[in-house]
């Protein structure tokens, strides 16, 4: 979450230099591209009754899905809002899943609607591909939640993250001021 802040403001700020226009709406609406796709998460939360288990990676099957979301969301956007919005929108997001495919140990379905596969490049996945979500419940049956395994190996990582984001955050306020 806090990667997909940081390059949201990244991402909005890029597009104020670029466009000239004022980047305090830009990157709000980067920030909230970048996290968009997980509004899934309070999906599965509210069908599992605020229950996060070992199955809580299945959140990802209904928004993330890239070529729906950054690709035709963007152009969506684009032709109803602005040109830069839309460019914003397909940045964020598609952040939002590259950063899910080497963070997500079940991954994400890069090809849907055309292949239902899920796939990911995070060190800690047993697998790289996975063809249906059959296969990964059995994965998830007998390894639990992903997001458990990173929250353990990772855990410096994550402090280390979070001290950056903050440190960003103050140069984004300095400058936008």
């Amino acid at each position: 979450m806090y990667l997909d802040i940081l390059a949201g403001i990244f991402i909005g700020l890029t597009a104020s230099m670029a466009s000239g226009l004022p980047s305090g709406e830009l990157i709000m609406f980067a920030v909230a591209a970048a996290l968009a796709p997980d509004i899934d998460f309070i999906v599965y939360l509210i069908r599992h009754r605020g229950q996060v288990g070992k199955y809580a990676h299945e959140h990802r099957d209904l928004f993330h899905r890239p070529l729906l979301v950054s690709g035709l969301g963007g152009a969506l956007i684009a032709f109803l809002v602005s040109p830069i919005h839309g460019i914003i929108w397909f940045l964020g997001t598609l952040w939002h899943f590259v950063h899910d495919t080497f963070d997500g140990g079940f991954g994400i379905r890069w090809l849907d609607p055309f292949y239902p596969g899920y796939f990911t490049l995070a060190s800690y996945s047993p697998q790289r591909h996975f063809k249906n979500k059959t296969e990964q419940r059995a994965i998830a049956t007998e390894y639990g939640n992903p997001q458990n395994w990173w929250l353990v190996r990772w855990d410096k990582k994550r402090l280390l993250y979070r001290i950056l984001f903050t440190l960003l955050l103050g140069l984004v306020a300095y400058l936008v001021r």
